[in-house]
């Protein structure tokens, strides 16, 4: 962590900012730990430390299936503290089924945490490293928000396919021993657990259909954006995410179960809406999510 702190602070005294720290590494290595250990502590600083939460899988920034950006008010326990200031939605909980969107709203995100005049900007990105398909997204994902240093953390050298193409000065470190693993049940069920909360508030809205880019499944998970999504909107900021709960042909309305409304109280504001690739049942007041 000092290599860091040194790395970051002789950046600053250069004048060099914002800074953005990109964190490298597969699943379970401390990304995560690292990112809130670093906020907390250039935020005790008095730095404006701005964090970019891409790991769609284990999203704390935000709900699953969404790129979160937050911005420190305060010193934080765990990532999920930091208070969320805006939403990019990828529509999956799986990088490599989103690809292009991950990359454009992680992107996305950077640019927004710089309007916000941060000083330090830690991107926490997601665990997926293993493969021809994962290098060449963390290749483009890292050329898209052009970091200003990254920070490696392997068990071995399981990076060794991914640094030798990377033209950023890099820092890297070993895996904490006391990092713990997670199984794939526990992460679905830390995955359902975000998407009750966040649906905690949730009622049902009717849109015309011609708001949604295509016709989903029932249950499908939806961005719901304040543009129409006729175009390119991979990286606009989304309003919230709603659950697809009907199709009336008949009527040309789709019964949409959302909080925006109940955050806002502006269904005017809706333009558009983009269907994801989770579908999401409601099961004894539980979301069980499947992919589609």
């Amino acid at each position: 962590m000092r290599a860091i702190e040194e790395a970051v602070q002789d950046e600053l005294r250069q004048g060099k900012k914002p800074l953005t720290l990109f964190m490298l590494g597969g699943v379970d290595v401390g990304k995560t730990y690292t990112v809130t250990s670093l906020a907390n502590r250039f935020y005790e600083h008095g730095l404006t430390v701005a964090v970019v939460d891409a790991d769609v899988g284990q999203s704390d920034i935000g709900p699953p299936c969404c790129i979160g950006m937050g911005i420190l008010d305060k010193k934080i326990k765990k990532l999920s503290e930091v208070p969320l200031h805006s939403l990019y939605f990828v529509g999956n909980t799986s990088p490599e089924r989103c690809m292009q969107e991950c990359i454009t709203g992680a992107a996305a995100a950077v640019q927004e945490a710089k309007k916000c005049d941060a000083d330090l900007i830690l991107v926490d990105s997601t665990g997926w490293i293993e493969g021809e398909d994962a290098k060449r997204f963390k290749l483009l994902e890292i050329k898209g928000i052009d970091p200003s240093l990254l920070v490696a953390i392997e068990r071995e050298d399981e990076l060794k396919h991914i640094l030798p193409h990377l033209h950023k000065r890099v820092i890297r470190l070993r895996i904490s021993p006391e990092t713990r693993n997670r199984t794939r049940e526990e992460r679905r069920s830390l995955r359902e657990e975000a998407y009750k909360g966040y649906f905690r508030a949730a009622q049902n809205s009717v849109f015309e259909l011609a708001l949604l880019t295509w016709l989903p499944e029932i249950g499908t998970i939806l961005g719901l954006f304040s543009r129409s999504c006729d175009g390119d909107e991979d990286g606009d900021e989304l309003l919230g995410l709603g659950i697809l709960r009907k199709l009336d042909y008949e009527r040309g309305k789709a019964v949409v179960f959302t909080p925006v409304n109940a955050d806002t109280g502006d269904k005017a504001g809706i333009k558009g809406i983009k269907p994801g690739g989770v579908k999401l049942i409601r099961v004894n007041d539980e979301f069980k999510e499947f992919k589609l």
